[in-house]
């Protein structure tokens, strides 16, 4: 091509763009900002602060540059401490490894999903590489087009193993967090969860209903409903909650020590003891018994030091 149909065409961009493949590593291949908005036509528009917009895309190609090692620690949905502190808040570990697995699910169809996503296009990179390879058979145009698809193909690419890596984070966060949690638990089963539901509910009532009585000096509507559901009546609930409120308060600890001590004492009594959840079942005319032959009858191991 000459200098004249290189003016003619304006694509003085494609070159440097052509030549940058070339040269670049698949893994971490970007086009900056400044090889598209700092020539051609729009280079000398007049941008913010008194700049032109090609200064300005080579100010913001040094930003993402300086702060390109943040996103391999922020690449991801939570921190261990979230995961640990505000996701897996459940007084009771069964119900945390329920969450884990719903999150492992969103994060192994993440990954499936970029996983496929990346064969394709390592395909169509590999095929525009084929076509690029036999320059007599394209046109100048054709060219021009392969060459700004193979860019953005690689660009995609390398763009995407940020967050590729980030849910592979989250996977491995959560199995170690599965493991540990398995350490509090002895070997149990789906019809050992079913049979353990009415325990894990009525933990989680009590602890919102402990929240009502601090905030408000009652157990609210939506609370109490949930405490009929699971078998538990709200007026002599809220009257114990009341009273430990009260000590809780007195206690010199500045821990949640007290609180677990509470609620896995109240659920064990109102269960194990009182089986509020079977006369409900019975006044609704429901067996108590999960049905066997429809769980998984595999068993999960505890882990052990």
């Amino acid at each position: 091509m000459t200098d004249e149909t290189e003016q003619t065409t304006g694509l003085t961009i494609f070159e440097e763009l052509k030549q940058d493949l070339t040269v670049k590593d698949g893994s971490e291949f970007t086009v900056p900002l400044s090889t598209i908005f700092g020539k051609g036509t729009v280079a000398k528009t007049e941008s913010f602060g008194g700049l032109s917009l090609a200064e300005n895309a080579q100010k913001v190609d040094l930003a993402i540059a300086n702060t390109k090692d943040l996103q391999n620690i922020w690449n991801r949905s939570h921190t261990q401490w979230m995961w640990k502190h505000l996701n897996l808040s459940y007084l009771d570990p069964h119900k945390n490894m329920r969450q884990i697995a719903a999150e492992v699910a969103r994060k192994r169809q993440a990954l499936n999903e970029a996983k496929w996503n990346q064969i394709k296009t390592e395909v169509k990179i590999k095929k525009i590489e084929e076509q690029l390879a036999a320059p007599e058979n394209l046109d100048y145009w054709a060219e021009v087009d392969l060459n700004i698809k193979l860019a953005e193909h690689r660009e995609k690419l390398a763009e995407g193993m940020s967050y590729v890596e980030g849910a592979m984070k989250d996977i491995l966060a959560l199995n170690e967090l599965f493991e540990q949690l398995k350490r509090k638990t002895d070997t149990f089963n789906e019809l050992d969860i079913e049979k353990e539901e009415s325990k894990v509910h009525i933990k989680r009532s009590i602890v919102q209903c402990i929240r009502d009585v601090r905030q408000s000096g009652f157990i609210s509507k939506g609370e109490q409903e949930y405490l009929e559901q699971i078998g538990v009546n709200p007026s002599k609930m809220e009257m114990k909650i009341k009273e430990y409120v009260q000590q809780e308060a007195r206690q010199e600890s500045w821990d949640v020590a007290i609180l677990h001590e509470f609620v896995e004492k109240a659920a064990s009594e109102l269960i194990d003891n009182y089986k509020v959840d079977q006369v409900r079942l019975t006044l609704m005319g429901f067996d108590s018994i999960p049905l066997e032959e429809i769980t998984y009858q595999k068993d999960i191991i505890p882990t052990r030091e």
